[in-house]
């Protein structure tokens, strides 16, 4: 005897709960683009991500080869909405957001200066899947705010109050409130 209910996968999303990433391009003109997301797989020093052909984010990935992985926090909750518009093409996006850059170090995309950390990364290649392609990129470098770094020397998700989507497209996400060490195994 079953004791769980089936669901529909597709509205039930079980396996939801991604971080929410905000990527952050530029135009063959030199204007910025920021597009939120939260459908990605990363794979060691790689990350895959599933990109819509025809947005600007898209395009911008495939003709420079690079962007930057901006992780906001809770208290960025409003610059997610906004970035999260569709703008018509050639307009500052982060300007649109109210998003302050600052310049990147290996890439030319800027990085979002108040959100908690960023990644850097240079495309590897591309695979249509229908109505999106997967974009998969390598991590050239990170920065995060030095009051978000554990004893450790790593980025502390809790304190940052990163947020994860949790019902795509919905705008509902979750925010962390501590860690729960795992139990070892005998």
């Amino acid at each position: 005897m079953c004791y769980k209910k089936e669901v529909d996968l597709r509205r039930a999303k079980p396996l939801s709960g991604d971080p929410v990433i905000v990527i952050s391009t530029m135009d063959e003109n030199g204007v910025k683009n920021v597009a939120a997301f939260g459908s990605y797989l990363r794979i060691g020093s790689t990350i895959i991500l599933a990109i819509a052909p025809d947005s600007h984010t898209y395009k911008n990935i495939i003709r420079s080869k690079e962007f930057v992985i901006n992780i906001p926090g809770l208290k960025d909750m409003e610059s997610i909405m906004r970035a999260s518009r569709a703008y018509p093409a050639g307009k500052d996006e982060f300007a649109a957001a109210g998003l302050r850059e600052e310049p990147s170090l290996i890439v030319a995309p800027p990085t979002i200066r108040d959100y908690p950390a960023s990644v850097e990364c240079r495309l590897k290649w591309t695979k249509n899947e229908g109505s999106h392609d997967l974009v998969a990129a390598d991590f050239l470098c990170g920065r995060c705010d030095e009051a978000y770094l554990d004893p450790a020397g790593r980025f502390d998700q809790v304190k940052a109050g990163v947020l994860h989507i949790v019902r795509y497209p919905e705008p509902v996400y979750i925010v962390a409130d501590r860690y729960i060490q795992g139990i070892e195994r005998m």
